[in-house]
């Protein structure tokens, strides 16, 4: 009897140790077919394939969810695919597991991209704060001052950031913008110039000069600019639409109506283009391309009371008391609703 209990007794145990041997053995073959698909993920990162990537890595996160670093790899992926609600998603994930300023920088730099401009410069404080020599960080969190409308914040950054290096043309750029904002644009003009300056290459720089001659109503200079913007980039809508405003309001309309049809087609929703448009044609009395181009431009912007307004009277001018009547109502209730806003942003996400 005692030696049946020993054999079976014996028998059991060789059944655990086999049963734990396969389930370990198991793990491991789980681990490293994980490490082997995230393996494949950072070669075709490197490659440039982050679609592919990105599978790859999620098939290595269902194999083994806790491969470390794993999650920060599908960020960046995610990231330079531009998928970045998904990579910010990864982000934190991976900054739970493993808080670290690279990872909240990363994750920063998604809320940026996704516009949520708030909560990225939320995350970027800590992180020049503690890094106060680093202008990388202190840049992006300028910019999410600037486009989160926190303009006295962006102005004491850019000052920073000028201090240490004056002759930076981005930052006197978005200098200008954030002086733009507050309705100082004689100071911002001249951040344009010093911008002008050390870099009269860079993109966009004369267009944002000529759009602050054109708020003050610099016809001359803002033409002068644009064009300059336009010969290095011919296809920029925005150039194209304030030249051909200019162009417009010193009488020039074939030139005008070259410029602004080239702007509306490059970028439909510019409200602008469209009602200039629809301007310009009531002028030569095509009265139905008109009521188009003011049909348009209240599709690009319903708010915007202008186009409704010049409708109406577009209307009542060819007996068509009814919608006349419809569109100043319109009007009338856009008026009691209206609030103060700038009208463009001259380097902010379009």
């Amino acid at each position: 009897m005692r030696k049946c209990l020993s054999k079976n007794a014996a028998a059991l145990c060789l059944l655990f140790v086999f049963s734990a041997a396969v389930v370990l053995g198991e793990q491991r073959s789980a681990r490293e077919q994980a490490i082997a698909q995230a393996s494949a993920g950072v070669t075709l990162a490197r490659q440039g394939r982050y679609g592919e990537a990105v599978k790859a890595y999620q098939r290595a996160l269902a194999l083994d969810p806790n491969l470390p670093g794993l999650y920060l790899n599908l960020g960046l992926a995610q990231f330079k695919s531009g998928d970045f609600r998904d990579a910010a998603a990864a982000f934190e994930k991976e900054d739970a597991r493993a808080p670290g300023d690279r990872t909240k920088t990363l994750l920063a730099m998604s809320r940026f991209g996704l516009g949520e401009y708030r909560q990225a410069a939320a995350l970027l404080e800590p992180l020049a704060a503690a890094q106060p020599e680093n202008g990388e960080i202190s840049y992006l969190l300028a910019k999410c001052y600037l486009w989160s409308k926190q303009t006295d914040r962006a102005l004491t950054l850019f000052k920073t950031l000028l201090a240490r290096d004056p002759d930076s043309p981005a930052v006197h750029m978005l200098m200008g913008e954030a002086l733009d904002a507050e309705r100082r644009t004689s100071e911002a003009i001249a951040e344009f110039q010093a911008a002008l300056k050390s870099n009269p290459s860079q993109p966009e720089l004369h267009f944002g000069l000529g759009y602050l001659y054109w708020e003050q109503r610099d016809y001359e200079n803002a033409a002068r600019e644009l064009r300059e913007e336009l010969k290095s980039n011919p296809a920029n809508a925005r150039a194209l639409l304030y030249l051909g405003d200019v162009l417009m309001k010193q009488n020039r309309d074939e030139e005008a109506l070259a410029a602004l049809k080239k702007a509306a087609t490059a970028q439909p929703a510019l409200h602008l283009a469209h009602f200039d448009l629809a301007l310009i044609y009531e002028k030569q009395k095509a009265y139905d391309a008109s009521i188009a181009q003011f049909r348009q431009a209240i599709k690009a912007d319903p708010a915007a009371f202008d186009a409704h307004y010049r409708l109406a009277r577009l209307y009542q001018q060819l007996g068509r008391t009814a919608d006349a009547q419809s569109e100043l109502a319109i009007v009338k209730k856009l008026h009691e609703e209206k609030t103060e806003k700038p009208l463009i942003e001259i380097s902010g996400p379009q």
